[in-house]
């Protein structure tokens, strides 16, 4: 089974115009999307796309909705001018968990035939409140499923960032660990930067089950620390960029060789 549980820390810190800095506990689930249909089967507290305390439903990812995910991100990258590797397709996100799922970013780690090192990566970003969705494709080195790039951000997140701002990328292939580093710039200034760090475990119901009981309030934190730290940035005075709409056009990437 390609399917597993990761489980670590994130990271974030701010640098200017104020400085601010937080983590907290993460657990996330890397869904393979050939097994998904199949992957809560013998599990009562789990389903495909029907309610339950915990499940997989679609419509949280990926328009249209009415196609099969896989073939909706094969859409999506070839859409922005990628190669589509023709292999596995490994979703690392949040599921819905007692009614509740709200995901900042998703990652579909796409990957050739017979390899174990992604392609690339479609990177769905979600912003609070406006329930917009972005994606960007992220070039990575077929030989290690490693990234590093730099690419212009056109999707507006954060209302304490600005949206004419660079991005800095660095992430590695899913394995034991995991790493994806990102890096917020504006005139060779880093702004803020964001770090997720985490440690694969195998896929288990027992373990699925603990997770549902232990941690009732896993995907209701991350709105509610969203909102905590906006207050509290708030409050130390860092400037407010009010909500631009998404740009129509497809994002360009400058891929660097590892």
């Amino acid at each position: 089974m390609n399917s597993a549980i990761y489980s670590g820390w994130v990271r974030h810190r701010r640098f200017w115009p104020t400085e601010h800095a937080f983590g907290y506990r993460s657990t996330l689930f890397y869904l393979d999307l050939d097994e998904l249909p199949t992957l809560f089967e013998g599990m009562r507290l789990w389903s495909f796309n029907r309610r339950n305390l915990g499940w997989f439903r679609r419509e949280d990812y990926l328009a249209p909705t009415t196609e099969n995910l896989k073939e909706a991100v094969k859409t999506e990258v070839l859409r922005q001018g990628g190669e589509w590797p023709g292999g596995a397709v490994r979703l690392l996100t949040n599921l819905r968990q007692w009614g509740f799922c709200f995901n900042p970013v998703s990652f579909y780690y796409c990957f050739a035939p017979d390899s174990e090192k992604p392609s690339c990566i479609l990177a769905q970003v979600n912003n609070t409140p406006w329930n917009e969705r972005q994606c960007y494709l992220i070039p990575c080195n077929p030989k290690t499923g490693k990234s590093r790039l730099g690419f212009d951000k056109t999707f507006h997140v954060s209302p304490f960032n600005p949206l004419d701002m660079h991005y800095r990328w660095v992430s590695t292939a899913p394995a034991n660990h995991l790493l994806v580093h990102m890096e917020n710039e504006k005139d060779g200034l880093t702004h803020m930067d964001a770090t997720l760090s985490l440690n694969r475990t195998d896929w288990s119901a027992a373990y699925m089950n603990r997770l549902l009981w232990r941690q009732p309030w896993l995907t209701l934190k991350v709105p509610v620390l969203i909102y905590w730290q906006a207050l509290k940035l708030k409050l130390k005075g860092t400037p407010y960029y009010p909500h631009r709409r998404a740009s129509d056009e497809r994002t360009a990437t400058t891929h660097i060789t590892l």
